[in-house]
């Protein structure tokens, strides 16, 4: 491994936190962790009955991201991929939000639906525990939704 790797860092922003995950990518080899940094949002608990996020999370969420970047860019990161899953993705106000963190922040969330998610999680762990598992069932439980993917191949059958 004599180039360097790609070092790339991911925002998960889920119900209870933002959680960036940095790695370096070399071709034909696994991730390597290098860091996770994880912030208290709390967007669950901060939603009220008609699905809007009130101001103090959202308050929490841009300086959840703004931490994310500083720590990102002291630790090198080539690329940022930030996504938010489902507290933001099925709240009322979510495009304001998304408007308001891109303005404070300058990053642009982008979403993942929950077979995106269910699909990307079985493909994991089929990565992680082998053909030798044999047909999986996952379950993947958050904080605000539960994603199930199940096959017995390297993509999932159904998520």
């Amino acid at each position: 491994m004599t180039q360097a790797p790609l070092r790339l860092g991911v925002l998960d922003i889920g119900s209870n936190s933002a959680h960036l995950r940095v790695a370096d990518l070399w071709p034909g080899h696994p991730p390597a962790g290098v860091r996770s940094v994880k912030t208290a949002v709390r967007l669950a608990e901060a939603t009220d009955r008609h699905g809007v996020i009130h101001r103090p999370a959202v308050g929490r969420l841009i300086g959840a991201v703004r931490e994310s970047v500083a720590s990102a860019a002291a630790l090198g990161v080539d690329e940022l991929i930030p996504f938010a899953t489902s507290a933001l993705r099925d709240a009322a106000n979510r495009d304001d939000v998304v408007r308001e963190v891109r303005a404070a922040t300058g990053v642009g969330l982008g979403f993942l639906t929950g077979e995106q998610e269910a699909r990307l999680t079985f493909l994991a762990a089929r990565r992680w525990c082998g053909w030798s598992a044999g047909p999986m069932l996952l379950a993947d439980i958050g904080g605000g939704s539960m994603e199930l993917a199940a096959g017995s191949g390297r993509e999932p059958d159904i998520a």
